[in-house]
């Protein structure tokens, strides 16, 4: 009879973190210049299979952009949207994903999308890496986008660097 030591488990098993920047393309009226800024995701190994190949991960999204209006008196009003949502990743076979994200947008309520190709088959599966690239779209849409402030949205390529624990 032989006995045989299981490694433990890390606390962190099936969580990961990811640092995305997305370059503005498109703003609403709110912006004269398309906000920049970067999110932090952090998604948990707590969700469900949906069908073959199709899973549905919980995960929440933190973040700081960086945004200017110019009115038409000439004044400049610098304003800096954060982030903080609740919500979920869909990922098919490894390969296209797509997360939304609700919470807190700005100064009003709002929601996060991120939709596009995850590299996951190629730097975990292939290479052993522990990290993963999603690029895609990514936007952004706020009830209330800043202190007196209306409804606005903008939106950009995103670009994405996971870290698997």
């Amino acid at each position: 009879l032989e006995y045989v030591e299981e490694a433990p488990s890390s606390p962190l098993a099936g969580f990961s973190v990811g640092l995305a920047s997305t370059p503005g393309l498109v703003a609403g009226e709110s912006f004269s210049k398309v906000p920049i800024g970067g999110s932090v995701v952090l998604t948990t190994p707590y969700g469900f299979k949906l069908g073959e190949g199709l899973r549905f991960t919980l995960s929440l999204a933190f973040g700081s952009y960086s945004g200017l209006y110019e009115s038409e008196d000439g004044n400049s009003h610098e304003f800096n949207p954060s982030i903080l949502g609740v919500g979920g990743n869909l990922t098919l076979a490894k390969f296209v994903f797509a997360e939304g994200h609700a919470g807190n947008i700005g100064s009003g309520m709002g929601l996060r999308g991120f939709a596009g190709v995850s590299l996951e088959r190629l730097l975990k599966k292939s290479l052993g890496l522990p990290m993963n690239v999603l690029v895609g779209g990514e936007g952004f849409y706020s009830s209330k986008i800043s202190d007196g402030g209306f409804a606005s949205g903008w939106g950009g390529v995103g670009v994405r660097l996971d870290y698997s624990f």
